[in-house]
């Protein structure tokens, strides 16, 4: 048994996750870590889930290093093996929404991984709910969202797989605003709905000539936006969001990087809900954590529903994350 594991995606943060790997033993043996008292893999797309598997039967705790996709995977996992390991992340993405809320993002942006590094192996852990989407097809950690961001994300994802996407994260950045004005005028089509569990009981949405759903487990959405401000993850609800118009969408996703609050001021319908019941079309975009999931859940409708609630490194409240 392991006391500490990374999985890195040595891909991601344009090659920083490869850099990573080769400074892990200087940086460890300085901390004063013997060798053999952790182990450290990159990933392989072709046997990832064997890879997260394997380090999460022999680890106390595992760090993965890389987008919100790859510590996705890794929670996926977790979920469904061992809910109890403790689980770290180094945000090397492009939205890095998940690395934001836990408070590690700022680290790592402000400090450099020595001090991310430095603080992960003493971080207090905390308990953080997980969402099962499509009866046991995926596992949902950050958000769920549909519709016209999605479609946008479906575009990056395509593009990204060809190869045509160039610049690391500023040409990420770049495609995806021009993404954002090819897809501006997607709209839910006649039929699409969505049916919530809510305190005040089932409540039906019609979401035809809407521009995007979302459904929220933390408070940052689409690389630090704050549409749902004050979100919990631990609370056993998602915070569910409807944008009407294109014009709603940008103001809340615009000006809640800087001011929280704009999204009570936007007039953006709100909901907190114990499960989701989605029903789309079966082309319909749908993403979850950053990641394309067009025309992968086939369950109509598609239920979201609690699924484990496990443990997560937090660098937001330790006194020594300030300095």
């Amino acid at each position: 048994m392991h006391r500490l594991a990374f999985l890195i995606n040595p891909a991601s943060g344009g090659g920083a996750g490869a850099e990573v790997y080769t400074r892990l033993e200087e940086i460890l043996g300085s901390f004063g870590l013997p060798r053999d008292s952790w182990v450290a893999e990159m990933t392989d797309a072709t046997r990832l889930e064997a890879q997260a598997d394997a380090l999460i039967r022999s680890s106390r705790k595992l760090i993965a290093v890389g987008g919100d996709g790859t510590i996705g995977i890794v929670l996926d996992r977790v979920r469904r093996l061992k809910p109890g390991t403790l689980i770290g992340l180094i945000p090397l993405g492009t939205g890095n929404d998940l690395g934001r809320t836990l408070g590690v993002y700022r680290i790592y942006d402000a400090k450099g991984l020595v001090a991310c590094l430095r603080r992960l192996i003493m971080a207090p852990s905390l308990p953080f709910d997980l969402w099962d989407a499509g009866d046991g097809a995926a596992t949902v950690v950050s958000y769920l969202s549909a519709g016209m961001d999605a479609a946008v994300l479906r575009d990056f994802d395509r593009a990204r797989k060809r190869g045509v996407v160039w610049g690391g994260a500023f040409g990420n950045k770049l495609f995806y605003l021009r993404a954002l004005l090819a897809r501006a005028r997607h709209r839910f089509p006649a039929g699409a709905r969505v049916r919530i569990d809510t305190d005040q009981g089932m409540l039906d949405i019609d979401l035809a000539g809407k521009c995007s759903f979302l459904a929220a487990n933390i408070d940052s959405y689409a690389a630090g936006a704050r549409p749902v401000p004050g979100a919990r993850f631990d609370d056993g609800l998602l915070e569910v969001a409807v944008f009407d118009t294109l014009w709603r969408y940008l103001f809340v996703v615009t000006l809640t990087r800087l001011a929280p609050g704009a999204a009570r001021w936007s007039g953006l319908k709100r909901y907190r809900a114990r499960k989701v019941e989605l029903s789309l079309t079966p082309k319909s975009p749908l993403q979850i954590d950053g990641e394309d999931f067009t025309g992968q859940l086939n369950t109509a409708p598609l239920t979201v529903r609690f699924a484990a609630r496990v443990r997560l490194l937090d660098l937001r409240r330790s006194f020594y994350a300030l300095f």
